[in-house]
């Protein structure tokens, strides 16, 4: 009885984080919406995204119920450790490998060799923008500056410095590092991306390259939680 309560225990955990994530997400208060139609039509398809992976969750953790609930002791335990360890991957806790694209993002020169107008760093708009669109053109996994990109991730400026995940981004050049189940798609979005368009009137070059196998390192920060507590003993 004791084991079932705890199956189901972690179970409703992991629903609750997921959906946890997704009212964190929703929930910000908007005092004033400047946005763009571009900028509106990313948010709603990433929405769709997020909203679309939750059903699975609910699907895939209810497929779980039923598996805990038939079978045995240890096939319990076994299955309870590839779900942690499906937990910590879905949350960029781990190490990932493979096919991808890796961007590079540095100061535009102009014909007399110039760094023109940058300001030798890259506005956190624009790095919120070039996330929103990796995700829409099918980005699994990505990584800014050697810093995993999560749901949670912080993207602000602070005395006129990016920081993301609380560690100042590094002097250009900057590398974005993308893993997708279709890389070559992608890249061609990419070299025609609104991003690039974005990036270039900061006086910024936004070039992609595709790369066999891309490294995206594991996240390694303290996973921030707004809704849930640590539950005490009773």
């Amino acid at each position: 009885m004791m084991r079932r309560n705890l199956i189901l225990a972690l179970t409703t955990m992991t629903i609750g984080f997921m959906v946890a994530v997704l009212f964190h997400t929703t929930s910000e208060p908007v005092v004033r919406d400047t946005r763009d139609i571009w900028e509106l039509r990313q948010d709603l398809e990433q929405q769709k995204k997020v909203q679309q992976e939750l059903y699975n969750e609910i699907i895939k953790n209810e497929k779980l119920i039923d598996q805990y609930s038939g079978e045995s002791k240890e096939d319990q335990i076994k299955a309870l450790e590839n779900t942690l360890a499906e937990l910590k991957k879905d949350a960029g806790l781990t190490e990932v490998s493979g096919h991808g694209i890796v961007l590079t993002i540095e100061p535009l020169l102009d014909d007399e060799n110039l760094l023109g107008t940058s300001t030798g760093t890259v506005h956190p708009e624009l790095i919120r923008r070039l996330i929103n669109e990796l995700n829409t053109y099918g980005a699994q996994e990505i990584s800014i500056d050697g810093e995993r990109i999560v749901n949670t991730t912080p993207i602000r400026e602070v005395n006129e410095k990016t920081y993301i995940n609380e560690e100042p981004l590094s002097p250009f050049p900057v590398k974005v590092k993308v893993l997708s189940k279709n890389s070559n798609k992608l890249h061609t979005e990419m070299q025609t991306s609104q991003s690039g368009e974005d990036f270039a009137r900061e006086n910024l070059l936004l070039t992609s390259k595709l790369v066999d196998n891309v490294t995206i390192p594991p996240y390694d920060h303290q996973i921030r939680v707004k809704y849930m507590k640590e539950k005490g003993d009773s």
